[in-house]
Formats: C-alpha cells, structure tokens, sequence
C-alpha cells in the first residue's frame, strides 16, 4: 500500500489549498485531536500534541493512539497532495 491509497481527490485538493493559502511560520490546529501544525518552507510540521488530562474520557493511551491516527490520516492526505508532512512534535516538546 502506497500513501496515496485511498485518499479522495478532493480532499488532497483541500489540503493543497490550505497548505497554499498560508504563510511561511503559521500555525494549523485540528481541534478534535488536538494536534498544531506548522508550515515551515515547503512542509508541514507536527510540533505540538494537546497533552492528555485525567479527567478526560478516554486514557493517555488512547489519546496518543488517536491522535497519531489523525497525523497518519493528515500525511497520507496531504502527501496526495504534493506535501511532506513531518512529526516534529517530539522536537519541540519540554
């Protein structure tokens, strides 16, 4: 299986369009994973997780399993579209 497997075209074309309409430095956040991304150049970098809480309803073990389900989902989509998506979030964590 390749990474353009399954991705719908117009969602690589959602991705080609968002990755172009912003700037150099400037930050995407997917909320319902809590996941921050950053342009930087021609890729997009993961560089902030949303950290896991107590008293959230799933545990720290399954926040981190949806959320690297949601960064795959996210770089096969806009890998279709044309652009690298790299998890940095390990790098810039303190």
């Amino acid at each position: 299986m390749t990474m353009n497997d399954n991705v719908d075209p117009a969602h690589a074309a959602w991705s080609r369009d968002l990755f172009a309409k912003m700037r150099d430095g400037a930050s995407w956040a997917v909320p319902r994973s809590g996941l921050i991304f950053v342009k930087c150049g021609e890729e997009l970098h993961l560089t902030a997780r949303m950290p896991h809480d107590p008293r959230m309803p799933c545990t720290a073990d399954q926040l981190h399993e949806q959320q690297d389900g949601e960064f795959n989902s996210i770089q096969r989509t806009f890998h279709a579209a044309g652009i690298k998506v790299v998890d940095k979030s390990a790098e810039t964590q303190s």
